[in-house]
């Protein structure tokens, strides 16, 4: 075989994984849309005509809609576990915030999406409850870091509950309170001290 004919197959088999790996984007970025504004009983043919691809291309990136929702889950978590691993004390007066941001979710209505999802099939709960146990151990060392920047030495809850308890308040609370709201709740969580000056919501 011919360098040339070497060459050439090196840049056929580079062009197809570019073209897979092109088309996986289309199929995520068209499944972020459909999801979020559909929910999740949003078909896969659905997701195909916005991706723009065909059915046989969606199956040779995905077993089946739970893997793909699986995927953006495991998103989710990324982008969720980047922004707390980045708190600290530089933004000890501001983390309050920035937690409400990070639980709304890159996207709350595709959020909204995932937690109905999770309510349906089995492995992804069990998928979505391991990321959380994560998530959750996450925020409680960024609480633990920035409690220690803002002095707050006996704490009225430990952090693994008020990161526990703040998690669960993303799922519920956005759609029916204010983020403001929100915020002020989770700085009680996260910094009221036991037998400190009261912090109202």
């Amino acid at each position: 075989m011919g360098q040339a004919t070497l060459d050439g197959l090196t840049e056929r088999t580079t062009g197809e994984a570019h073209g897979r790996e092109e088309n996986r984007a289309r199929i995520v970025s068209a499944a972020r849309r459909v999801f979020a504004q559909a929910g999740y009983e949003a078909g896969v043919h659905e997701i195909c005509r916005v991706a723009g691809v065909g059915i046989g291309t969606f199956y040779h990136q995905f077993v089946n809609k739970a893997e793909l929702m699986h995927f953006l889950i495991d998103q989710e978590h990324s982008f969720r576990v980047e922004a707390f691993d980045a708190l600290g004390p530089e933004q000890a007066d501001a983390t309050a915030g920035e937690v409400v941001r990070v639980i709304a979710g890159s996207d709350p209505a595709l959020l909204q999406a995932m937690i109905e999802a999770c309510g349906i099939d089995a492995q992804l709960r069990t998928v979505a409850r391991e990321l959380r146990r994560e998530t959750g151990a996450r925020l409680a060392a960024a609480f633990d870091r920035v409690r220690k920047a803002r002095g707050v030495h006996s704490p009225a809850l430990d952090s693994t509950t008020a990161a526990s308890a703040a998690l669960a308040l993303g799922d519920t609370a956005f759609g029916r309170t204010s983020a403001a709201d929100v915020e002020r709740i989770v700085n009680i969580l996260a910094f009221a001290e036991a037998n400190g000056p009261s912090l109202r919501a």
